[in-house]
């Protein structure tokens, strides 16, 4: 028998032998069966009711019951053949007083809305404190609860995937040739909760380091005496390889930056150019979110990764973008380059415009649009401002700053800004796909790839309220499964593809919208 997982915010009516899975936490199913017509439903909502500004989802217990009603009535069933099934709405969230409301409310609004259909109760397995399994079964017209004991739950979230673990206490070693710049990282790490075990002014210090203080991560300088950091970044992951993020102070530092992150260099960032407190702030913040997702990731030794594969996804070029989606937008950061690249390979000449947003390659774009060009359909450019974004153009944020998108006279227009850190990233994720929401007239798509921290998670659930599509890379096929995996657990994704499948998805949602 076919199994399948229900996500948030999703709702499923069948009549076929099928199971279905899902996760509660604070959320709410409600199982429906019929019998008599030998079908069944599940859905799975996250809230009460739909804002006025939104577009009708499964998010919201308002529309989540009477979707799932439609469905089951396709099917052949009648309210007054069905019974119902009530789960979930625990207080997961300890200490939280919100998280106990929300369960609550949640509860409360599947009882009322059943009572005022008509619908019979048959069992409700509602609140507490502990997160749930349902199970049900459409061969036996079985459904089946299992609490979740607290080992079970600190594996599994409503996700379906595994519980996204953090490093609490990150241990960091600065390696540096200034002086200064070591001084300024320890203060911003000491001042964010980071335990800094110690200080190098080159490779042969750091290597007695590593191998006495044992860091989580290592802040590692391109450019230093007796050893550069991209030779000493080699050896290192060859005999002793750790989450590693490459900074420098120079401009032209692009190919290093990317000979770097395919050694296994997690990051990098540029050093500050001037010592403005504003400017400092914005760069400890940015600085501290990367190398706390760095101590997050398990480095692999040199020899067992592959350098610079290439992810060529052929698209029939016969299936060409037709009217029904006026602009893509793409965000990413941290371990997010080569599905970008598989993307790129895969976008067919005719495009809609398409932007994007990842601060990760922000910092070398020249060198990186140099370096993957070779076979591309599209053109790649470095947007600026009050630039008219056309098809078969594809348009990045420059380094440290926002790029949003507007619409005059019927076009969309790129805007650049500067402004404060976004979830600790400059250019952020959240600001373009904010700005698109607000545009686009639903006529968009978002997609949200590998990345640390919740950058792009409220932006995609701003292109999912306006009623525009929302994707994410398979959290399984991440380096970082962070983002997209939190986009999932608010349900605000339409769609979840690898990286060699983005493209076939959006022609298809594409000429779907205008059939």
């Amino acid at each position: 028998m076919k199994s399948l997982f229900l996500l948030p915010g999703k709702y499923a009516a069948f009549n076929e032998p099928l199971e279905i899975k899902t996760v509660l936490g604070s959320c709410v199913s409600v199982v429906l069966v019929d019998r008599t017509a030998k079908c069944m439903g599940i859905n799975h909502y996250l809230l009460t009711s739909l804002p006025k500004s939104e577009a009708p989802t499964g998010r919201y217990g308002e529309c989540a019951i009477p979707l799932l009603l439609q469905d089951m009535e396709k099917l052949g069933a009648k309210i007054e053949q069905m019974q119902a099934h009530v789960f979930g709405g625990a207080n997961v969230l300890k200490d939280v007083q919100i998280g106990k409301e929300v369960g609550q409310l949640n509860i409360e609004y599947a009882f009322q809305t059943l009572r005022t259909l008509g619908i019979p109760i048959v069992e409700k397995n509602v609140g507490g404190i502990k997160s749930r399994k349902v199970v049900v079964n459409s061969h036996d017209f079985s459904v089946k609860e299992v609490l979740l004991n607290e080992s079970e739950a600190q594996e599994i979230d409503i996700t379906g995937y595994k519980k996204l673990k953090q490093i609490k206490k990150v241990k960091v070693l600065i390696v540096d040739d200034s002086a200064t710049i070591r001084t300024l990282f320890q203060n911003i790490f000491n001042k964010n909760g980071l335990e800094v075990v110690g200080v190098a002014a080159d490779a042969y210090q750091a290597r007695e380091l590593i191998v006495s203080k044992k860091p989580d991560v290592i802040t590692l300088d391109i450019e230093m005496p007796k050893m550069n950091g991209v030779v000493f970044l080699e050896k290192l992951m060859q005999s002793m390889p750790l989450p590693v993020v490459m900074v420098s102070s120079l401009g032209n530092q692009g190919e290093a930056a990317l000979k770097a992150l395919s050694l296994g260099a997690v990051e990098f960032m540029h050093k500050p150019t001037q010592f403005d407190p504003q400017i400092l702030k914005q760069l400890g913040e940015m600085l501290v979110e990367k190398v706390k997702a760095a101590a997050n990731v398990k480095v692999r030794k040199l020899e067992s990764q592959k350098i610079n594969e290439k992810h060529a996804v052929h698209v029939n070029e016969k299936n060409a973008f037709i009217a029904g989606l006026n602009i893509i937008a793409v965000g990413g950061n941290i371990g997010s380059q080569k599905s970008l690249e598989t993307l790129l390979r895969s976008l067919p000449a005719d495009s809609p415009p398409v932007v994007i947003s990842n601060s990760t390659i922000s910092g070398f774009l020249d060198a990186y649009l140099k370096e993957i060009q070779r076979g591309i359909s599209v053109e790649l450019r470095v947007a600026s401002d009050g630039e008219i974004l056309k098809s078969g153009c594809v348009y990045f944020a420059p380094a440290e700053i926002h790029l949003k998108v507007v619409d005059q006279s019927s076009n969309f227009i790129a805007r650049l800004r500067e402004s404060m850190p976004i979830n600790g990233q400059k250019p952020s994720i959240d600001v373009l796909f904010s700005s698109i929401a607000k545009c686009a007239n639903a006529k968009a798509i978002g997609i949200l790839m590998s990345g640390f921290g919740r950058d792009g998670v409220d932006g995609l659930k701003s292109l999912h309220a306006a009623g525009s599509q929302t994707m994410v890379e398979e959290p399984s096929a991440c380096d970082f499964p962070y983002a997209p995996q939190q986009a999932i657990s608010v349900g605000v994704v339409d769609y979840i593809r690898e990286a060699k499948d983005f493209v076939t998805t959006v022609m298809q949602v594409r000429n779907r919208s205008v059939a």
